[in-house]
């Protein structure tokens, strides 16, 4: 699995926690999954191609 396809997929998994989190989850464990979810999407939206397939080739 190539690191866009590894970042995308965390990122659907982070949201789906957060859309599926009990009403009753802790406010500090929900904002530890809302930094996750942020930093994975920052990470994918920043994400070059071209730079990933240098580095897989070596």
């Amino acid at each position: 699995m190539g690191r866009r396809a590894e970042l995308e997929h965390q990122v659907a998994m982070a949201e789906k926690r957060l859309k599926e989190a009990p009403k009753d989850t802790p406010e500090d464990l929900r904002k530890i999954w809302e930094d996750e979810f942020v930093g994975l999407s920052l990470e994918l939206n920043n994400f070059d191609d071209a730079t990933s397939e240098e580095e897989d080739d070596k």
